[in-house]
């Protein structure tokens, strides 16, 4: 036991003589983390080289670019129409082109809506079926002339349909016939949009200029009119070197 003793001791007298004599020692660094602090290491605006800077532009050059970006005040612009279809506009365009600047602008816009009658599904198809057929002789007995089918898919499967109607007062009348033989309808109104085919007239310096030319396009085709429109400008982005 007191061999022990004395050998932890020993060992320790050793240890703390091998702390105080013995040089510190600096560990060496890899190279590949030298070359992660050296990469990190911040690099003043003189020392890089001019060709890899990008030139922006000054203020003054700024307004520059904006006052020729900008739409100017005596350009005007039109649009003609609408044509009764594409092939109508296409031979203004070809007649007038010498004019001025033309092009087509192919619309889509709403329309007054349709309304839609019908008799609301059916729990199956054979009741659908069933009435169907029920609804017909009773057409043919009070000499009604409602055409009807049964809507095979759809959010309108195993109903009946009754007409679709562009005037609201048909597909009402429509509806108190079927209240009188005993049955209760729906009259929905369908949204519609229609195309409309107009022209644009570009690239003129003046509403008088324009009424100068409008006075001969308009005569083979009087039931097409004219409006100012605002002149679109598209910007393209300035790219730099």
């Amino acid at each position: 036991m007191r061999g022990i003793l004395l050998g932890l001791l020993l060992s320790n007298v050793v240890f703390l003589a091998w702390n105080i004599f013995a040089p510190g020692l600096r560990p060496d660094l890899p190279a590949a983390v030298n070359e992660e602090r050296g990469a990190t290491a911040l690099q003043l605006l003189s020392e890089i080289d001019s060709s890899r800077l990008v030139p922006y532009p000054t203020r003054e050059e700024m307004l520059v670019q904006e006052e020729a970006l900008a739409p100017s005040d005596a350009a005007y612009c039109a649009e003609i129409g609408p044509f009764r279809s594409t092939e109508d506009a296409e031979g203004f365009v070809l007649t007038n082109a010498q004019r001025m600047a033309l092009q087509l602008d192919e619309r889509e816009i709403s329309a007054a809506p349709d309304y839609r009658v019908y008799l609301p599904p059916f729990s199956s198809r054979e009741l659908a079926q069933s009435t169907l057929t029920t609804l017909q002789a009773q057409f043919a007995a009070n000499n009604l002339a409602i055409d009807t089918y049964l809507m095979p898919r759809g959010e309108l499967a195993n109903g009946i349909a009754l007409g679709l109607f562009s005037e609201h007062a048909n597909a009402l009348n429509v509806q108190r016939q079927m209240e009188i033989l005993g049955y209760k309808v729906v009259v929905r109104a369908e949204p519609k949009q229609v195309q409309e085919v107009w022209v644009l007239a570009q690239g003129l310096a003046s509403a008088e200029e324009f009424a100068e030319h409008w006075a001969q396009m308009r005569l083979s085709r009087s039931y097409v009119d004219t409006r100012e429109k605002l002149c679109e400008t598209i910007a393209h982005a300035q790219q730099f070197p």
